[in-house]
Formats: structure tokens, C-alpha cells, sequence
């Protein structure tokens, strides 16, 4: 997975709170805790890296943070992904699926398509509002065997659009100047595990 970048100050914010509450830790074990000399204390950085590891991959998940601390979108999971394309005149639609996996920190998406697959290379987040978010991520798409005569890969960016309430997120992708292709994008989640979770695009 690789790192995306998103426009939100929460991760100074909360990578504070976790630096601060590992040196309250490691102050209440050495004044307030009777270990045996044997026992080795921790250190701070080891604490910290403890709990910013729970976190990235876990308690940013936590329903209870989202809002007040954490406005990340969880976007884990499988997604229908339906395209059009320029090459065709939008003749035909194509279909895929769309895998995301994701940690507070880090994104890979891979899409598995009728005659292609793609890798995500890059990949960002743009809050506009607590209603609404942009995903954008560059990928690297190779034609399965059976299908690679002419071509063989090309690079493309992808950008979609979630609004709250919506029950399909629309987008649009370009292909680079091999295939000098774009069209529609049409994103929707196959069967999350709450539908609620649906409107809100968190757990």
C-alpha cells in the first residue's frame, strides 16, 4: 500500500495526542507502578509506535471518533465499477470490480476488469465538506492475456466524486497519450456490511 495524501490537519492532531498519552504512560509506570528492577520499561518511542500502529490500522475505524476526531472516510471494500470510453464514441459500458484497501495512512486499489487489470500508483483525498469528498489515484493498467495483442499497459488517473445520500458516486477517467482515452466512472459499493454505513462511507 502507499501513502495518500488527504487535506485535513487530524493527523498532527492526532499523532499529538498519541505522543503526549505515550509520555503520560511511561511517567505514571516509572512514579506510580512497583515492577521488579528486571523488568524493562518501555520506551516512549516504542509505546507511541504501539499505539500509532493500533490506530493506522484499526481505531480510526471507531464510530465513536468519526466526526469529532477523525473525518478520514473509510473507503475499505469491494465496489462495482462501471466506465464508459471515448475510444468507442461511449458505445459500450465496461465493467469491473474496484478493491480498496485501506488504513488511516495508506491505500492500494486494484481493479479487476473485463479485459484489464489496474494498480494504484498514487493516491489522495479531498475533503470539500463533512457531506462531501473527492478520491483521486493515478494507475497502472495491464491488459489480461488474452486480450493483450496490440497493447500491453498504460498509465491513467481516475476521480470521483462521494456525496452523502448518494447510492452511486460518478467520476471520470483519462487515459494517458498510448490509448488517449476518457469517459465516465461510476462507483457502487457491493454489499457493505451496514447499509446506514453506505450513506455516511464510514464504519
Amino acid at each position: 500500500m502507499l501513502t495518500y495524501s488527504i487535506n485535513l490537519k487530524e493527523r498532527i492532531n492526532v499523532i499529538g495526542i498519541l505522543g503526549i498519552l505515550s509520555i503520560a504512560i511511561i511517567l505514571i509506570i516509572k512514579n506510580y507502578v512497583d515492577i521488579p528492577h528486571w523488568v524493562p520499561v518501555p520506551s516512549v518511542f516504542a509505546i507511541f509506535a504501539s499505539f500509532f500502529l493500533l490506530f493506522d490500522k484499526y481505531c480510526w475505524k471507531w464510530g465513536i471518533l468519526n466526526g469529532a476526531v477523525i473525518q478520514t472516510p473509510n473507503l475499505n471494500g469491494k465496489w462495482r465499477i462501471l466506465m464508459r470510453s471515448s475510444r468507442d464514441n461511449y458505445a459500450e459500458e465496461y465493467e469491473g470490480i474496484l478493491t480498496i484497501t485501506q488504513t488511516w495512512t495508506k491505500i492500494y486499489l486494484f481493479l479487476d476488469g473485463e479485459k484489464a487489470i489496474g494498480k494504484s500508483t498514487m493516491a489522495s483525498i479531498e475533503i470539500h465538506t463533512s457531506q462531501s469528498f473527492t478520491l483521486k489515484w493515478e494507475y497502472l493498467a495491464e491488459r489480461k492475456p488474452q486480450y493483450a495483442i496490440n497493447e500491453y499497459m498504460h498509465y491513467g488517473m481516475t476521480k470521483v466524486f462521494f456525496e452523502k445520500g448518494a447510492s452511486e458516486f460518478k467520476g471520470n477517467y483519462y487515459a494517458d497519450q498510448s490509448r488517449h482515452s476518457f469517459g465516465p466512472v461510476t462507483l457502487i459499493k457491493v454489499n457493505p456490511i451496514n447499509k446506514k454505513d453506505l450513506v455516511s462511507l464510514r464504519e
